[in-house]
């Protein structure tokens, strides 16, 4: 439903502006995916320990249904991918894209919404994907699609908008495919619900869920009474002050996500509004005063679409990364993060192209340490990947046989030799950039790394910068 929309707005020029980027030039991984990509996601999709790409279509064609598609790309684990058999080529309209453990089985799975199914999914199986489930094929005007564990029973469940209902839904997951229609987590508003996107926002420990509206273009916090409750029940509570009023006239909110933006240990929201191109964070007290602070505004990115709130410089701090959705001088840039503070005012640019960019995913793609940022080409029908060359770019010069670790692949624990005198200060990043362990090591000892699930891991010493792969089975 968002791009329904998105195709009734004039999109204008966006002036070039920028600086040197600690970003490689794209790397095409579908230079072909069909008409419009739309949406993107990413996981390890098949259960081989590194992080897979998914991508979704949705072809307006002047409101005719037209073929859209969802396919996979699997990677190497070095940020080399496989374009891979389609998922689905019948799904039309597909305007919700997620991925999540459904089942517990193999890798993550795919949750869709689109015209055609509602709300459905595909099951991993390893090696491809199963055929489609439809969870609930009755929602009108089906749209942004998340996934969590609402209810906290450890299986994964589904949120959901009916746009032309002005509805949020949930459905329960019992962690074998199942999922139960449970109450709304609002109805009846009459605004057209556009997005919804969850997190802890009370800090409680479950999800809550910000959710925005086309109608009156507000934002509006819906808090989860499961913890409250002392109980097993989910109950949903509208907070009583709304986060932004918004204006019909001006505003078009294509974009609400979550996140640390200010990195003080509590959850913001940030707001992307396509038409007026303002980009907005909040700090809002519960039941209370919502603050706004801008990040950008039509100055830097006219027609921005798409925000995300990640570390992608390694420095322990969150950013915000930002597309541009216009149709002549797209770009990706990110305002770097600070201690308690707002994210820099002066933007960085990740990439200036004519692609059209509605949307992007965070993962460290080839397993250096980094977090890297892949997208998808509306105007020129691609799917992409930008490498994060920080760790790169940061490293000194040292001699590649300075820190030997074996036996490499693993199954229990690595021994550390080589040319070093002094304790190494080891830090050990999972493929998403997270850091897994922490340890000093002296020369001849050993890490135990039995506790880690399979995959490609990166080690780093922290006091000289050097960089290790290894595989842990």
């Amino acid at each position: 439903m968002k791009k329904t929309l998105l195709t009734l707005i004039c999109l204008t020029l966006f002036s070039n502006f920028i600086f040197a980027q600690p970003f490689a030039t794209e790397q095409i991984i579908d230079p072909s995916t069909g008409n419009e990509a739309y949406e993107i996601a990413s996981g390890d999709l098949d259960g081989d320990g590194d992080i897979d790409i998914v991508m979704a279509t949705y072809d307006y064609n002047g409101g005719v249904p037209a073929t859209d598609y969802i396919k996979w790309y699997k990677n190497d684990g070095m940020g080399n991918f496989t374009v891979e058999t389609n998922v689905s080529s019948t799904n039309v309209w597909i305007d919700g894209l997620t991925v999540a453990d459904i089942d517990g089985q193999f890798g993550l799975d795919i949750i869709v919404t689109s015209s055609t199914s509602g709300v459905s999914y595909f099951l991993s199986n390893g090696t491809g994907f199963d055929a489609e489930v439809i969870v609930d094929g009755t929602i009108v005007g089906p749209g942004e699609v998340v996934a969590g564990d609402i209810n906290m029973d450890g299986n994964m469940d589904i949120a959901v908008i009916s746009f032309n209902d002005g509805k949020t839904l949930w459905y329960s997951g019992d962690g074998s495919g199942n999922f139960t229609a449970e109450a709304d987590i609002e109805n009846g508003t009459g605004n057209f619900t556009l997005y919804v996107s969850l997190a802890d926002l009370d800090g409680d420990t479950d999800l809550d869920a910000v959710v925005t509206y086309y109608g009156n273009q507000s934002i509006e916090i819906y808090y989860n009474q499961y913890i409250e409750s002392g109980s097993t029940a989910v109950t949903w509570v509208k907070d009583t002050v709304t986060v932004d009023s918004g204006s019909t006239a001006t505003n078009f909110l294509f974009n609400v996500t979550t996140g640390d933006v200010n990195n003080d240990g509590s959850i913001n929201i940030v707001a992307v509004d396509n038409s007026s191109g303002e980009v907005t964070w909040y700090n809002k007290v519960k039941n209370g005063a919502s603050t706004a602070n801008a990040i950008s505004d039509e100055t830097i990115i006219d027609r921005p679409a798409f925000a995300r709130v990640s570390d992608i410089t390694n420095d322990g701090f969150n950013d915000v990364i930002l597309t541009d959705g216009g149709s002549n001088d797209d770009a990706i840039i990110f305002f770097e993060g600070a201690n308690n503070a707002s994210p820099s005012a002066t933007p960085t640019l990740i990439a200036d192209n004519n692609f059209q960019m509605w949307d992007i995913t965070i993962a460290d793609f080839d397993a250096d340490g980094d977090k890297d940022i892949a997208s998808i080409g509306n105007f020129n029908d691609t799917v992409f990947w930008f490498e994060n060359e920080l760790i790169t770019l940061s490293v000194s010069e040292f001699d590649s046989e300075a820190l030997i670790i074996h036996p490499n692949p693993t199954t229990e624990k690595l021994t550390f030799s080589g040319n070093f005198n002094e304790a190494l200060d080891i830090s050990v990043y999972d493929a998403l950039g997270h850091v897994v362990l922490s340890n000093k090591i002296a020369a001849n000892e050993s890490l135990n790394v039995s506790q880690l699930s399979d995959g490609i891991y990166i080690i780093k010493d922290n006091n000289s910068d050097m960089t290790k792969k290894f595989v842990k089975q």
